[in-house]
């Protein structure tokens, strides 16, 4: 073979070489900025961790989350904006420092934290399954309706999951955004026997039922 020819394919040998080498790291570092992560791969891998309802995690998470665009969640898989504790940071558990929104007498303020980072989407939900078990009964309670789901979250051990005043209404307003992603064309009618069904149970109160029947429209 001619030195010149050779010259070229070795030339060619690395570039192609140097293409699939920097693909793969970008795969391997940064997989939710190249491919779309959706509430529907997030329902989809709730759907196999017992104590929380499914739809109630994506709707919970989609909006802690800003629709899966947030730090928390690019860098460290963490969907729900858990915090570390002693016990974390003990361990050794990786953790990310960021400001988030808290709620003073009414006025919304930036406020440095540590939180959880996670490793993979399943080894956060298994800790957010934990955590929803220990902390948040009446969710853990009422998992297969979505309405009572996301009422425990305003009435966990320790308060509400945030410090948000509006917290109920914004999950509710995000449920009935994700809901046609999740269900399809009957997301309305499965949104409605669920209310019927929280109902029934007495499962929330009655400001809670009008700010739920407004978003459905009934």
């Amino acid at each position: 073979m001619p030195m010149k020819e050779l010259f070229y394919q070795t030339v060619y040998f690395r570039n192609v070489m140097t293409a699939l080498l920097l693909a793969a790291f970008f795969l391997s570092v940064a997989p939710r900025q190249l491919f779309a992560f959706s509430s529907a791969d997030f329902y989809r891998a709730a759907l196999s961790h017992k104590s929380i309802n499914a739809f109630g995690a994506a709707v919970h998470c989609a909006h802690e989350t800003g629709n899966w665009k947030s730090r928390l969640w690019l860098e460290g898989n963490n969907g729900a904006g858990i915090k570390t504790n002693k016990r974390w940071l003990l361990l050794g558990m990786p953790s990310i420092e960021t400001t988030s929104p808290e709620d003073e007498g009414g006025k919304m303020v930036m406020r440095r934290a540590s939180f959880r980072k996670y490793r993979t989407l399943d080894a956060f939900l298994m800790d957010y399954s934990r955590k929803i078990r220990d902390d948040y009964p009446l969710s853990c309670r009422y998992y297969k309706n979505v309405w009572g789901y996301l009422d425990g979250l305003y009435k966990g051990r320790n308060g509400k999951w945030a410090t948000d005043r509006a917290y109920f209404t914004k999950l509710t307003a995000k449920a009935v955004q994700l809901a046609p992603e999740i269900y399809g064309p009957e997301w309305k009618a499965i949104l409605k026997r669920q209310l019927l069904n929280a109902k029934g149970f007495r499962m929330l109160s009655p400001w809670q039922f009008t700010v739920i029947e407004e978003r459905l429209g009934i």
